[in-house]
């Protein structure tokens, strides 16, 4: 194999795996975007499914990244080595991708603010029925023990 017929072969697989990366990369923003609504609401049994979906993607994605990683090391060669459309095709690939993981990014950010604002409700609202409890039984004791109120004026009876 001669070196046009090895640069034609790796701009092959660096488009048919940075294509493949783009399009498992949008199949994790429509999973964050399903996040986002579940999050919002009430129904941790879909958001784990969710969850799990999306580590299934992320770990496609490790290995379209493995496979990707002899490429990074030679990427200022090869993408020299391209055409012009095969250049213009690639950096699309790039910037399609880091757009959609920045939104994912920024997504997730937002998800766990609101999952965090939503614990420390959730605890606070623990505390104060704690608190509650523990206010009726210190009054349920009190009042076991107690078989004549000190402020009850007894002699004007």
């Amino acid at each position: 194999m001669d070196k046009t017929e090895q640069t034609i072969e790796a701009a092959e697989e660096i488009i048919l795996l940075l294509t493949q990366q783009d399009d498992l990369y949008r199949q994790l923003h429509e999973l964050a975007c399903q996040q986002t609504v579940l999050v919002d609401g009430k129904n941790p049994e879909m958001l784990l499914k969710v969850l799990a979906s999306r580590q299934r993607l992320i770990n496609k994605l490790t290995a379209i990244d493995q496979k990707l990683k002899p490429i990074r090391n030679n990427w200022d060669e090869l993408f020299l080595s391209l055409n012009p459309q095969q250049k213009r095709q690639v950096q699309q690939l790039v910037d399609s991708v880091k757009q959609t993981l920045g939104d994912i990014i920024q997504r997730d950010k937002c998800d766990t603010e609101k999952l965090h604002a939503c614990k420390d409700q959730v605890a606070s609202q623990i505390r104060n029925v704690n608190t509650g409890r523990q206010m009726n039984n210190i009054y349920a004791q009190g009042s076991t023990n107690v078989t004549r109120s000190r402020y009850l004026d007894l002699q004007s009876e």
